[in-house]
Formats: C-alpha cells, structure tokens, sequence
C-alpha cells in the first residue's frame, strides 16, 4: 500500500504558451520578464513549459526559446505542442533542438510524468508511449508516490474534441489511478477544471494570451496539499499563496474540507521584507496572521463556528516598501467531513479565437 510520508514543499513555475517568433515581440518581453521573476524572486524548484514554445518550429526560434532558456537559474523542462511541431509530424526539428518528446522524474514523494500528446493529429499518443506511460503510473502508486502529469493539450478545452488515437486509453489511466494533478496549456485562456475526480490546470498563454494579461501559474505542492495562483505581467508588489486548506476547485475528497477549527497556511514573495499579513472570512473583519517561518504565515479557520458549506478566506500582505499583495480562495466546510466533488471549472469560457 502506498506510504505517503510528509516531505518538504515543491514549487514549480507553470508559464503558459510562448509561441516564439522573433524578440520584437510582445511575447518575447512578456517571456523575459517571466524569467527575471522567475530568478529573482519565485525562485522555484523548476519552471515546466507547456508546449507550444515557438510559433513555426524554425531553427531561429528554437534558438530563441533555448536562449531564453539558458538564463534560468533553475531546472526547466520542455512540452511538445503543435506549434513546436509545424509542418513536422516527426518532431525532428524540436528533438535536435530540444530535447526528449516525453520523460519522468521523482521529487519529494512525487512522480512528474511529461507526455507528448502530438504523436498523431490532431492529437494523439501511441501505443508505446502509453505502455511507458502506464508503467509510470503504476510504478509511482507501488512507490508511494502523488502523481502529476504535465501536457499539451486540456481536455476541456471548448470548441474541440479531447479525441485521437490513444486518448481512451490515456483517459482510462488517469480514470482509474489516483492523480494529484494535470497541467496543460494550449487554450490560451487560464482555467482550472474539476470532474469529480481529477484536477486539470490550464495556464493563460504568453503569447497571443485570451481572458487577462499574460502571466505565469505558481504551482505549490507538499503531500496532500495543492495550491495554484497567477502572476500577470500587470502584477506589482508581494505575491501570496495560501497552501490550506485547498481551494474547491480542487477539492476532490473530503480530507480537503474544513470539518473544525483548522489552521490555514500562507507563503509569500516579495522584493522587500513582508511586515504585515492579515486575513478575514466571508468579508468581515480583518485579522493579523502569525508569522511561522521564513516567508509564511499561518491563521485559524473557526470551523466549528461557520455553516456547512462554501466560505471565502481573503489573504493581504504588505512589504516595507507598502506594496500590498492579496490572493483568496473558497473553502468548503463539512463538520462530518463528507464531501462529493462534482464536475465545475473556473472561470466558465465560452468562447476562445483559437481553436
């Protein structure tokens, strides 16, 4: 049986599609700027792209992409997207230029499994990665291992079909193995869908981005806890996180409720020192948090006292140069600690001009 073990923190850096043409570009900026931050303040574990790196899959944006690549000073891992493949169904240009179509590492009691879901068209996976792919989950649940699953293409993507050969077998994998999480790009809008069962993350494009500025998702995870928030370009000031209890959005089992009097976990960023934090329940008074390391911050959640259903907790920040960041989340409350996710995404997309 698996032994999930407590294990230190994972933050990793969840950019959207770049779409790489020449650096004049809007995107081009967007992407170097997301660097710098990347660098010199989130400073994570890894930054994981989410394919679509380049536009045309021409030797000078490969160059470009792998440019901006080298001034990370973190690990980075590439996705194969349909533009990384343009006019090149064999993906030669990308693995010249690149690297590896799919692979695999384990960190900190998790299993990262990255697929490349543009085998066929239009997209698609073959029988032989999905026995690799297979294997890698399996392999993960006899370790002990949470799995998360990085890739192109977001199965909820509206105006297309999640379709092409292989995919009922990748739907049967992550239908019947237990997944912590599933990030994808391709929608070029930002949207984070629950089905039940399974989380899937959509990250907003850098390049030619729909619904917002462009950006970048902070991805937090330390065993059961999952925490996704978003920088835009538009950002200034401290960055805050809170890390529990989850959002329900991705709340999937009744140990990501509330059933009680709960502390509940805030991680900053910040250029300056974070002086002050504070935080209040469904818009009433404010509240000082209690520092509880470097750079977090911790409050009580008064379970027993709230009403069973969905609550928002708003978290603020404030640096010595009086910056103020804030985030929030909605959190569910079961004192019986029942709970039954069903289907919702947020925010509900409509319409998208790619597709």
């Amino acid at each position: 049986m698996p032994n999930h073990t407590n294990t230190d923190a994972i933050l990793f850096v969840w950019p959207g599609d770049l779409h790489l043409e020449t650096a004049d570009r809007e995107n081009y900026r967007v992407s170097k700027w997301m660097v710098s931050e990347v660098n010199s303040l989130i400073q994570p574990d890894f930054v994981q792209f989410a394919g679509d790196n380049v536009q045309h899959a021409t030797t000078e944006q490969f160059q470009l992409f792998n440019g901006l690549c080298r001034e990370l000073t973190v690990p980075w891992y590439p996705l194969v997207g349909d533009h990384d493949v343009h006019h090149d169904p064999h993906a030669s240009a990308y693995q010249a230029h690149v690297g590896e179509l799919y692979g695999a590492f384990s960190r900190n009691g998790f299993r990262f499994i990255r697929l490349d879901t543009m085998e066929f068209k239009p997209q698609g996976m073959s029988p032989q990665q999905l026995l690799w792919f297979q294997f890698q989950v399996d392999s993960a649940v006899a370790a002990g291992e949470r799995i998360v699953i990085f890739q192109h293409h977001y199965p909820y993507q509206i105006l297309e079909d999640f379709t092409g050969s292989g995919m009922e077998k990748w739907r049967e994998i992550v239908s019947t193995r237990p997944i912590t999480a599933i990030f994808a790009g391709h929608t070029h809008y930002g949207q984070i869908a629950n089905d039940g069962r399974n989380v899937t993350v959509a990250t907003r494009s850098i390049g030619d981005p729909e619904g917002g500025p462009a950006g970048y998702s902070m991805v937090h995870l330390q065993n059961d806890e999952l925490a996704v928030v978003y920088r835009s370009v538009a950002d200034t000031g401290p960055i805050a996180m809170i890390t529990s209890p989850r959002d329900v959005i991705t709340a999937t089992a009744g140990k990501h409720v509330v059933i009680g009097p709960t502390e509940f976990r805030v991680r900053t960023w910040s250029t300056s020192p974070v002086e002050r934090a504070q935080a209040r329940i469904d818009g009433g008074q404010w509240f000082a948090l209690d520092r509880s390391g470097n750079d977090r911050w911790k409050g009580s959640i008064p379970g027993d006292l709230l009403s069973k259903g969905e609550h928002d907790l708003e978290v603020e920040v404030e640096n010595q140069a009086d910056e103020t960041g804030c985030t929030r989340i909605r959190f569910m409350v079961d004192r019986s600690g029942r709970y039954t996710a069903f289907p919702r995404v947020r925010p509900e997309v409509l319409t998208t001009k790619f597709c």
